[in-house]
């Protein structure tokens, strides 16, 4: 089944989550499952990252890379909050896989460190695991704008238990399921036995679907464990393509409305 490289994996996922911008971009006018099927991208954009992290040239390019994007991402973000209005884009994934690529190399530094600072460098990692959690509860507030952290614990948790178990697979998969059984306990994922009808329940899982991160696990069958051609289009697609189509799907969405 080993048949999708890095690349077509990638394309894959981003027409998803152009499918996931336009039902968020003019909500009540899709059908809510469109929310639901789209739940692997972000994870899976997140696994990603830790593979690339163990395969790229350069790690102070790539995070640098992740820093720049999420920047420009959220002075945009911004921008769209002051020209848009309700229609405002709140989306920054970059933010988040850049928090993640950070924690990824203090832990590996921990990796070739002296004892004591091992114990430090471990620590700092999960300090910042936790401060990624607390920023995806407890949005950052300026005046009338205030931004949180997308995917949150959800993502940072895909990058933290792939980055730590890497090298095996089963370890990674077993990890992370059951780290994220308790999250939809902790959550309270919608169990259909408490809705009056099997249709409320199932519009109650497709609006609070954050915590079915385990979606993207199906899609690690497909993966040939290869990147693909090399070329800078592949290399940029994804950072130019994520801000473009949130801008076109809102501004669309502006003036129709």
């Amino acid at each position: 089944m080993k048949k999708l490289n890095v690349n077509q994996m990638k394309y894959l996922a981003a027409v998803f989550m152009a499918v996931d911008s336009l039902y968020l971009a003019f909500s009540g006018v899709f059908p809510e499952w469109f929310h639901l099927i789209t739940r692997f991208v972000a994870p899976l954009f997140a696994f990603f990252v830790v593979e690339g992290f163990f395969h790229t040239r350069s790690r102070e390019k790539y995070l640098s890379r992740l820093w720049i994007a999420a920047a420009l991402m959220q002075l945009g973000d911004y921008l769209s909050f002051l020209l848009l209005g309700q229609n405002r884009i709140t989306d920054n994934i970059f933010l988040t896989l850049a928090i993640g690529f950070g924690m990824m190399c203090v832990w590996e530094r921990a990796k070739s460190a002296e004892k004591g600072r091992k114990i430090a460098l471990y620590s700092a990692g999960a300090l910042i695991f936790l401060a990624g959690a607390a920023f995806s509860v407890i949005p950052i507030t300026i005046g009338r704008y205030s931004f949180g952290l997308e995917g949150g614990i959800q993502i940072l948790s895909v990058i933290g238990i792939f980055y730590l178990f890497y090298g095996s697979r089963k370890k990674q998969v077993l990890v992370f399921l059951a780290w994220n059984v308790l999250l939809l306990l902790l959550t309270g994922v919608p169990l259909p036995w408490n809705y009056e009808t099997p249709g409320i329940w199932f519009s109650e899982l497709c609006f609070n679907s954050e915590s079915l991160t385990f979606l993207f696990l199906p899609f690690l069958l497909l993966y040939s464990g290869e990147k693909g051609k090399k070329s800078k289009f592949n290399r940029y697609f994804f950072y130019c393509f994520y801000p473009a189509h949130l801008w076109i799907l809102h501004l669309a969405a502006f003036f129709l409305r």
